[in-house]
């Protein structure tokens, strides 16, 4: 019997699906949260895939799973996760958008309780700019016009807090979508740590300086398919290496 070779579009379908477990790892350690999930656009916009960072039950070994935008099932282990139309809304208001982490950061979430938004202070988030937008309903993103209000709160945003809840962090890529996440929480606890030394906010101009900088900074080296954050921490995957929360080896 002949093998079938497969397409591009089977093999483009499995880079994803690695690279979705890949996020999941990173989270898992870096935020510390087993709920969250990772979503990605299938090619051609046929579908969504999700991979949890923990299989939803117990009897199910590998939970990643793909569906269409009305949550029919297409493929894989278990069903569609419950918050499943954050995805799909979000996906169908954002084009530039292709991946999107929800988890429970736990600093966003005790900051969003405060309405404060994670914002740019220093140099690994000028990303979010004067603030991230603020969900303020406590809630779970259930029903279409649910996860079709939290697109619109989303905006053109990198990311957002759910009041009392957690995050969405999107992204071109998942390699981006993961990394906005990590630098979510990252910042949040920066900034609830300079709050304790009288931080009050950066100056105007320190959004604008730093750039500049960074401008300066992407000229000096090469571009890359995957960020070189991604690279460091999909090779200790591979390695079958584990950290604690927060990077450390």
């Amino acid at each position: 019997m002949t093998a079938i070779k497969k397409t591009p579009t089977r093999a483009l379908i499995k880079t994803l699906e690695e690279e979705l477990r890949i996020a999941c790892k990173i989270l898992e350690w870096e935020i510390g949260d087993i709920w969250g999930h990772v979503g990605v656009r299938l090619p051609e916009n046929k579908g969504i895939a999700v991979q949890m960072f923990r299989p939803a039950e117990e009897s199910k070994k590998d939970w990643l799973v793909h569906f269409d935008y009305g949550l029919t099932k297409l493929a894989g282990v278990g069903t569609p996760p419950r918050e499943s139309v954050i995805y799909t809304e979000i996906f169908k208001a954002r084009p530039d958008v292709n991946a999107a982490v929800h988890c429970h950061a736990s600093t966003c979430v005790a900051m969003s309780l405060a309405d404060t938004p994670v914002s740019c202070v220093h140099v690994q988030s000028g990303r979010f700019g004067r603030g991230v937008p603020i969900y303020p309903r406590p809630i779970y993103i259930l029903d279409e016009d649910e996860g079709a209000d939290l697109a619109r709160t989303l905006g053109d945003a990198k990311g957002m807090m759910i009041k009392g809840h957690g995050i969405v962090a999107v992204g071109a890529s998942i390699d981006e979508a993961c990394l906005n996440a990590v630098y979510m929480e990252r910042t949040a606890k920066i900034m609830a740590d300079a709050r304790l030394f009288g931080f009050t906010g950066v100056p105007d101009d320190f959004i604008e300086t730093l750039a500049g900088s960074k401008e300066k900074l992407l000229t000096r080296g090469k571009r890359m398919h995957h960020s070189s954050e991604w690279n460091y921490y999909a090779e200790k995957i591979r390695q079958g290496k584990t950290w604690t929360r927060g990077g450390g080896a």
